[in-house]
């Protein structure tokens, strides 16, 4: 899983939905659309998130983010790691990860349902 490190604030569409651009992150790489991240805003709160878009300009790639739950040093730390199911508890990724949808306005999930 990647970690997304804010340095200076970023562009909020709605409430929990962040636009960031890659030049603004160290990513090594470009996200897929649906993969999850650990995001540090400025202020150093952790949060879960998914990529839920992704758009090209011409001299940048922008990616927007459905941010979920705000998660403990810890549980970050183990996501970022990888989570493996001898290690870790996954019944409490998958429960904080519930929480972070519920609390989610509805209107702001661009994800299609299936």
């Amino acid at each position: 899983m990647e970690f997304i490190e804010l340095n200076s604030p970023a562009r909020v569409s709605g409430e929990h939905v962040l636009v960031i651009s890659h030049s603004s992150t160290a990513l090594t790489r470009g996200l897929d659309h649906g993969e999850a991240v650990v995001l540090r805003t400025d202020k150093g709160e952790l949060y879960a998130a998914e990529v839920i878009d992704i758009g090209f300009w011409p001299e940048d790639t922008v990616y927007t983010l459905a941010l979920g739950a705000r998660l403990p040093e810890n549980l970050a730390r183990e996501r970022i790691e990888g989570l493996d199911p001898t290690k870790h508890d996954l019944a409490l990724h998958e429960i904080v990860d519930l929480l972070g949808e519920l609390a989610r306005p509805r209107g702001d999930d661009r994800r299609e349902s299936t």
